[in-house]
């Protein structure tokens, strides 16, 4: 499989395993978005990174000593088949395992504790190429997450929570302000004034914290 970095640092936005804590991150290689406000645009080449195998992947991990792992991109489920074997084999080694995927790929992998998966909105460019039926199966362990950068995009998180709701999705919804663009006070008046009060509103933390995402090795 591709993978562009393996690191440890603080899981810097929501997930079951608690936003804030330390993790160590595999950031597979490849994406099929481009969204306009990408922040990771460097792992979007597939031919990025390195080739590596799971041994090899799970090896790195046990050297940094962290039981909880952040799987991200990129977007780890362009290489489906690979991210299956390694999530199999992190599972049985006793680590907790969240997933960062951008909603254009059905959730399927083995032993993923917590699912985090963004809802493309106007803004991204990539509205298009979101499928409720990706969507449908979450639990509460998982999570949707919706990037805000104007009203518009607001209005349509509103709308697509409330379809996603009435197919099935149990997840908890997450409102993330777009980082230096997106509305914060303005995005929590709106929450309170419609009255949507079960949704968490998720700030990137490592931006805030000035915490570097870098690759330790």
């Amino acid at each position: 499989m591709r993978i562009y970095e393996i690191f440890t640092s603080i899981d810097g936005e929501v997930n079951s395993f608690y936003q804030g804590r330390i993790t160590t991150f595999i950031r597979f290689s490849g994406c099929n978005l481009s969204c306009q406000y990408c922040d990771t645009k460097y792992a979007q080449d597939p031919a990025s990174g390195e080739e590596m195998s799971v041994a090899e992947v799970v090896n790195e991990v046990k050297k940094l000593g962290c039981k909880k792992v952040t799987i991200t991109g990129g977007e780890p489920l362009y290489q489906s088949q690979e991210f299956f074997e390694l999530t199999r084999s992190l599972w049985h080694k006793g680590h907790e395992i969240s997933v960062e995927t951008n909603g254009s790929f059905y959730p399927a992998g083995y032993g993923v504790g917590s699912w985090v998966m963004d809802f493309k909105l106007p803004s991204s460019g990539c509205f298009d190429k979101m499928d409720h039926n990706n969507f449908k199966d979450l639990n509460k362990a998982d999570w949707v997450k919706f990037v805000i950068s104007d009203r518009n995009d607001y209005d349509t998180a509103i709308r697509e929570m409330n379809y996603l709701r009435s197919i099935g999705c149990n997840a908890m919804f997450a409102f993330s302000p777009c980082f230096g663009v997106g509305p914060q006070k303005m995005l929590v008046d709106w929450l309170i004034e419609d009255k949507e009060f079960d949704v968490v509103i998720n700030l990137q933390l490592h931006k805030l914290m000035g915490v570097k995402l870098y690759n330790i090795q």
